[in-house]
């Protein structure tokens, strides 16, 4: 890891230490070298190694702070200067958020902040203004706010505590490498058509999945409430995106244990950089991927139709057709089989997924939606279908896509959800103007990820009950998990779990579907 070096670690601790020595030391902490604050700004050197920060004594809180490790195409860990600020007793553990501090933000902890109750289960020893934090590129500064009940820091200096963080990282590489069976590149013919018509075969039986009028797969997925959600919007072909979400936090374990599901909010292909926009390859390789989730994982993988899912000449991009430069790459590369059964797929899609405190989409709500029965009959209502999943120009006139809270009420309420339900949707933060909302519109309400962004991934996910937004560095991941498998085949001791792969099998599901919500 190319973090912080053993120098910069050395005059960090220096430093730390001379201000002990001038200062206070905290009793309540069990660290060599803690610091108590005073009344005075304590100024540090960008901390190169993890701090422990107690407030308000032996019944307060701790958090850790940590340099974020950011994987380069090597598969080295660096540091780019900001830091996470987590609860380490469920962090390495659970799916849970945290506080990023980067250069030139000022942070103030305690309860006052509404963010920091969703994802801190702070006591009453933490006052409502504790501690304020402010980062610069020369230096880290702590306020101590708290009128009595005081603050303590301390370096993490132990070699399992400084790399706490990419241990996990590289845990969590090896998980996926166990969970997919092999390297994530192009599939033969043969192979790719036996994928495609297998996860088919899977949609046909989904136990999540109401039925139509005819018996047959309808436009609705009633998705257990007790699973915790993992939002992914648009990843439009950055398969980089993906892998970043499967291998933070502690996503991809829970997905194993069966305690979340992913939910991919449409339009994983056709890249929306314009100089890429006839490049059809990732976009094939990134539905292997979903392809390959979803049969590791069916009732816990689940992709909603979106606005690119589709060989529509109307999708395009720079100008260019994506949606028939698609279905004539799928042709050219895979053959007329695989063209076919990809349209299948489509054609299965749902549109919607729902629990009594979710509903989500790829575009827009269904406002005009009637009831259950007209989301499970969606073929029988085309115009709300393309509603559903069409992100229109914001010049285009389309009142039933103006929407608010009023309007997402009145929705909940007719169809039996929760009134502090929300709404989760994907599509592309630029062009979903074209569905507006209202000055009135509660966020609490509505919410939007976006996953395709060159420089940072967006998921949503449920911490203390509560719809949490995070987001993580873009990494080149596809680069260096395929890196990591070829290494650990020859035989490098050091990725020496990577060599014990075992190909995928799918998960049973452990729960039956529940009813429609009434």
């Amino acid at each position: 890891m190319s973090n912080p070096s053993h120098t910069k670690r050395k005059g960090f601790l220096r430093h730390f230490r001379g201000l002990v020595r001038e200062a206070h030391p905290c009793a309540d902490l069990d660290l060599r070298g803690s610091l108590r604050l005073g009344k005075s700004t304590v100024r540090l050197p960008p901390p190169a190694l993890p701090l422990q920060i107690l407030l308000g004594g032996e019944q307060g809180y701790r958090l850790h702070l940590y340099p974020e490790p950011v994987l380069d195409s090597e598969g080295r860990f660096e540091h780019r200067g900001s830091y996470l600020l987590v609860d380490p007793m469920t962090y390495f553990s659970d799916i849970s958020g945290f506080i990023r501090l980067s250069e030139g933000d000022t942070l103030t902890l305690g309860r006052d902040d509404p963010t920091q109750r969703l994802l801190l289960r702070y006591p009453r020893a933490v006052e409502p203004q504790h501690l304020r934090l402010k980062l610069s590129a020369d230096e880290l500064s702590f306020k101590n706010k708290s009128r009595s009940a005081g603050v303590c820091i301390a370096p993490l200096a132990t070699t399992d505590l400084m790399e706490r963080i990419t241990r996990s990282r590289r845990l969590a590489l090896e998980r996926l490498a166990r969970v997919l069976g092999g390297p994530i590149e192009p599939l033969p013919r043969a192979p790719s058509l036996d994928l495609l018509e297998q996860v088919i075969a899977l949609m046909d039986q989904e136990p999540y999945r109401a039925l139509n009028r005819l018996g047959q797969p309808g436009g609705l997925l009633i998705l257990p409430d007790r699973a915790t959600p993992i939002f992914v919007g648009d990843l439009r072909a950055r398969i980089d995106n993906l892998l970043v979400i499967l291998t933070q936090n502690a996503f991809l374990q829970a997905l194993e244990e069966g305690s979340a599901i992913l939910i991919i909010l449409g339009s994983a292909v056709h890249p929306d950089r314009p100089e890429q926009a006839a490049e059809m390859d990732s976009s094939i390789l990134m539905m292997d991927l979903i392809f390959r989730l979803k049969l590791r994982f069916p009732e816990r993988v689940f992709y909603l139709r979106g606005h690119h899912d589709s060989f529509s000449e109307a999708i395009s991009c720079a100008g260019l057709p994506q949606g028939s430069l698609w279905e004539d790459a799928l042709h050219q590369t895979r053959g007329p089989a695989y063209r076919d059964a990809m349209r299948r797929f489509y054609a299965r899609l749902p549109l919607v997924a729902v629990t009594s405190r979710y509903l989500a989409a790829h575009a827009a709500p269904p406002i005009t939606a009637e009831g259950w029965q007209t989301l499970v009959d969606i073929d029988r209502n085309p115009e709300l279908a393309d509603r559903l999943v069409r992100v229109p120009h914001p010049s285009e006139d389309d009142p039933s896509g103006t929407y608010g809270r009023r309007e997402l009420s009145r929705m909940f309420r007719r169809l039996g959800l929760a009134e502090s339900a929300v709404c989760v949707l994907g599509g592309h933060p630029a062009a979903s103007a074209g569905h507006r909302t209202r000055d009135t519109e509660d966020p609490e309400h509505l919410r939007r990820v976006f996953s395709a962004d060159p420089h940072w991934v967006g998921t949503l996910t449920r911490s203390h009950k509560r719809l949490l937004p995070l987001r993580y560095p873009a990494e080149p991941l596809l680069e260096v998990y395929n890196r990591l498998l070829r290494t650990a085949g020859a035989g490098n001791p050091s990725n020496r779990p990577l060599t014990s792969l075992a190909q995928p099998t799918p998960t049973q599901p452990r729960d039956a579907p529940d009813e429609v919500p009434r």
